[in-house]
């Protein structure tokens, strides 16, 4: 790429502006994948926590009072799936409810009977058993009620008599609990049937609740950083760099504009264009172009080839007696007679036959001036003796040979 003449005219053009640009923009990209490297994205997540819950559930116990083979009288019998009416026939209920500490608390026990057909109650009794009321201490209320089962029993076996072929009678039992934690205060239901009959009694489920309280709280979380931005940011940032590297070891302020622009044109027309020499005096009039591009329109017109002369790196159209030219170096005297310093001295100095300095060259010999003097210079005699070995036969040479002498002793 920094052999394409038009990256090298940008770089001629603008090459410290583009570098500074460059090297700023590499380390901006430098930041900005640093800093997302290092400061990885958070977002705020909502949870739900539990603050609090309340619980509550009914232990049951019945000490064993009568005569039995199975236990010992004084025998306390806790949680049983069934009790034994003869051996235990007092049944001890206890609601348990678990609420924070300092929260206040009310559990209420209830006994209900109730007759039903297909299953539709029509008739309801409802006794309170206990209802106590108390401030938590240690997270845990217990309040305490008793049923005697014998006398439960010849209750509902005087409705089932009353009932007979119109209902079916059930009891249970029901626990409500009321919490007040100071923040969050609610209540909890529960029921099970309570079958009793002549010789046993059961709870016929559990008699337990819960509820849970909930909190919302916020927290930020912290994500893993956008590598794939940071890699992209680093490779741009090394892009960028090396860039304004390759500008600089491009040496800008060395570059030449018109050289550059030369050999852009050169290769965008090269098919307009053939190499070879043009003679010193070709033509009659010239023409001084401003660009190569300007002589190859020229050639285009004029159905002409551009002719580029590499030893004057001049190129030129010879249409006629006119040659339409350009030339980076100057115009056609310049391209024609380069300026030559000989020991120190230029063309302004020269030195005449006798020795001495005389200045200036005056105008260099045309081609019809190359065999004789000037009508005002002095005469000089002819030598009729041969000529010295080594002498150059110019009486024979034509033009082409004087382009060729002057060259060869530049």
């Amino acid at each position: 790429m920094t052999d394409d003449p038009r990256f090298q005219l940008l770089i001629a053009r603008y090459g410290r502006s583009l570098a500074i640009a460059l090297v700023v923009v590499g380390a901006l990209l430098l930041l900005v994948g640093g800093w997302i490297a290092l400061t990885p994205p958070t977002t705020t997540a909502t949870e739900q926590r539990t603050a609090a819950t309340a619980s509550t559930g009914v232990d049951t116990a019945a000490n064993v009072t009568g005569d039995s083979d199975l236990w010992e009288r004084g025998t306390e019998l806790r949680n049983n799936p069934v009790y034994l009416t003869n051996a235990s026939p007092t049944l001890v209920v206890e609601p348990r409810t678990e609420v924070p500490s300092g929260s206040s608390v009310t559990q209420t026990v209830r006994l209900q009977i109730t007759a039903t057909r297909d299953d539709e109650v029509f008739w309801t009794s409802t006794e309170q058993l206990v209802a106590e009321s108390e401030t938590v201490e240690n997270g845990t209320a217990i309040a305490r009620t008793q049923i005697d089962a014998r006398e439960l029993e010849a209750r509902l076996a005087t409705l089932r008599e009353r009932l007979a072929g119109v209902g079916s009678v059930q009891a249970s039992l029901q626990l409500a609990v009321e919490y007040d934690t100071g923040r969050y205060a609610g209540r909890l239901e529960s029921s099970a049937p309570l079958t009793v009959t002549d010789r046993a009694y059961w709870l016929g489920g559990e008699l337990s609740d819960s509820q849970p309280h909930y909190a919302t709280t916020t927290r930020q979380v912290t994500h893993s950083p956008n590598w794939l931005a940071v890699l992209l940011a680093t490779l741009l940032a090394a892009l960028s760099l090396t860039g304004a590297w390759t500008v600089f070891a491009t040496r800008p302020e060395e570059l030449d504009v018109d050289a550059i622009r030369q050999e852009r044109h050169r290769r965008k027309y090269a098919d307009w264009i053939s190499k070879g020499s043009i003679p010193m005096w070709v033509g009659q009039n010239y023409v001084e172009l401003d660009t190569l591009e300007d002589v190859v329109d020229v050639a285009i017109d004029t159905q002409e080839r551009v002719v580029h002369d590499t030893r004057r790196d001049l190129f030129a159209v010879i249409s006629e007696d006119v040659v339409y030219y350009y030339s980076k170096s100057g115009d056609w005297d310049q391209s024609s007679w380069p300026r030559m310093e000989l020991s120190g001295q230029t063309e302004e100095d020269t030195v005449d036959v006798d020795g001495t300095l005389s200045e200036g060259l005056g105008d260099l010999p045309g081609s019809g001036e190359l065999s004789g003097g000037s009508d005002d210079g002095p005469d000089v005699e002819p030598n009729d003796g041969p000529a010295d070995e080594g002498s150059d036969e110019s009486s024979g040479n034509g033009p082409s040979d004087w382009d060729d002498d002057v060259w060869r002793g530049l």
